[in-house]
């Protein structure tokens, strides 16, 4: 089919025309991916000028934090103050390695007592129920018993014997004070008359007449010998009875001091064993005491209690031996009581012991005496932590724990503990030494790796890796990666490793 020349022309033209339509579309199809690359390139040069030109009156709107290294955070000042960060200097400190056993809290077996009858009886009174408060020699019960009554009896009986003691004694006492005087006035040489006129009222005893007896027959012998001897001068007697009259004088001076030695020789003898009857009577009247006393349990006031009642000597009071509360009571009023019932039970918990046990692999390296503090802590009181005292460190492994027992006593005058609580006993193991040391709340561990955050003025903390060694309740010991000196974030340390995290997920 041919083609006029206008339809040839038409062609050429439409041919002519398409190159530059193709060239158009290609452009209009790709005009979005443009856009898109301008508007990042505006937004890049945005932030560009904002991070080069911002002024100093936009700190606090950036980012809380910058990091200058993996390990190294700057805090701005509102979050620094907010953080409220503390730090201590790392220092050789006491560092004690110590082991933590599982306890039970028990009695003090000293404080926790059945207050037995002491003898058969009826007990006609208790003065006190469970739950009640007792003070040291409080009245706990009445008894009634007829031993008692009979101790009470025999007190008395002593009683009257160092009364008779006594008195005999005194007599001695008297009787060889007035012998004494006796002697004297005969050394005077003076006369029987007036000796007898000046003992006429006191006591001499059979020592009186022994003595003034021989004393008189002694100067009745000197006046008969004074009368003859003028006559045998004259001749009116011969002189063989002057001797005879100084024979009789010389065996009457001979039976008056014979007299005399044997009188102060008995007296002496009669008051040294008087004193000693004094010295027995009050022997046997203080083992009659101490006897009713221990049935009684408690001491009597010796001075004021009344024997002379009989219903009285047949009561016994049993009263507490050391302060604090009823826990039972095994008897009613008027019920009959045999020596060592339990009347009821008394306990004390101002104090207590802690029981432990510690395992035989451990027992050789831990180093306790008595004396030696540890720390018990008590889960059913939040964890609370309190000091007790080693009383007792056992020697012998138990057979059936192979463990060595271990007593300690806590105060309770809180009132806080109860027997039978579960607690954790902490005890030293082998002897302290100064390390390097910083606080436990110091030592933060991230992915098993331990470090703390050093101080480094400014606001600016370093995370430090450290290795720890020894650790008590005060200190940690920092074995590598510390220098003395160096001060370490005590409060905040935790803070600060979330930063440092939040920031490592930033990047």
């Amino acid at each position: 089919m041919t083609q006029t020349p206008d339809a040839r022309l038409e062609s050429s033209h439409v041919e002519a025309k398409s190159p530059k339509q193709g060239i158009l579309a290609s452009i209009l199809k790709g005009l979005p991916t443009i856009l898109v690359l301008v508007v990042m390139g505006g937004g890049w040069m945005v932030m560009h000028h904002i991070n080069s030109g911002g002024g100093s009156n936009q700190e606090e709107t950036q980012i809380a934090q910058q990091v200058l290294a993996n390990d190294t955070l700057v805090l701005p000042e509102g979050k620094l103050k907010a953080a409220n960060l503390q730090s201590a200097p790392a220092q050789p400190q006491s560092v004690q390695h110590t082991h933590t056993v599982p306890g039970r809290l028990r009695y003090d077996q000293t404080k926790h007592v059945d207050v037995k009858a002491p003898l058969d009886g009826i007990l006609t009174e208790l003065k006190v129920t469970p739950g009640d408060h007792v003070a040291t020699g409080d009245l706990i019960a009445v008894l009634r018993s007829p031993e008692i009554g009979q101790s009470r009896a025999e007190i008395l009986k002593r009683k009257k014997e160092l009364d008779i003691a006594a008195q005999l004694l005194q007599r001695e006492l008297t009787l060889a004070k007035n012998l004494g005087q006796v002697s004297a006035m005969l050394d005077q040489g003076q006369s029987v008359k007036a000796i007898e006129s000046a003992f006429k009222n006191q006591a001499l005893g059979s020592y009186r007449q022994d003595i003034l007896s021989a004393y008189s027959r002694m100067q009745l012998a000197d006046e008969l010998i004074a009368k003859v001897r003028p006559l045998v001068d004259v001749g009116a007697v011969a002189g063989r009875t002057v001797r005879e009259r100084e024979a009789e004088r010389q065996q009457a001076e001979t039976e008056f001091r014979t007299a005399r030695d044997q009188a102060t020789f008995a007296a002496e003898q009669a008051k040294v064993k008087a004193g000693a009857n004094v010295a027995e009577a009050a022997r046997q009247l203080n083992l009659a005491w101490q006897s009713l006393e221990t049935l009684l349990g408690y001491k009597e006031n010796r001075d004021t209690v009344d024997l002379s009642n009989e219903e009285a000597c047949s009561r016994l009071e049993v009263r507490a031996p050391f302060s604090g509360s009823v826990e039972s009571q095994g008897f009613a009023n008027n019920e009959r009581v045999m020596r060592g019932d339990a009347l009821v039970v008394l306990a004390n918990t101002d104090s207590l012991s802690v029981e432990a046990s510690i395992r035989e692999s451990d027992w050789s390296a831990v180093e306790l005496k008595p004396g030696t503090e540890v720390s018990v802590l008590v889960p059913a009181l939040d964890d609370k932590s309190f000091v007790a005292k080693v009383r007792y460190f056992g020697r012998e492994v138990q057979a059936d724990t192979n463990s060595v027992p271990l007593i300690a006593t806590i105060e309770n005058t809180q009132g806080l503990l109860r027997p039978g609580m579960f607690v954790r006993v902490t005890v030293p193991i082998g002897q302290s030494r100064q390390a390097l040391s910083v606080k436990p709340e110091s030592v933060i561990q991230h992915e098993n790796q331990q470090f703390v955050f050093v101080d480094m003025n400014g606001g600016k903390f370093k995370r430090v890796d450290v290795t720890t060694g020894r650790a008590s309740d005060d200190w940690v010991e920092v074995t590598d990666g510390l220098s003395q000196g160096e001060l370490v974030v005590t409060n905040g340390a935790f803070l600060l490793k979330s930063e440092l995290l939040l920031q490592g997920e930033g990047e």
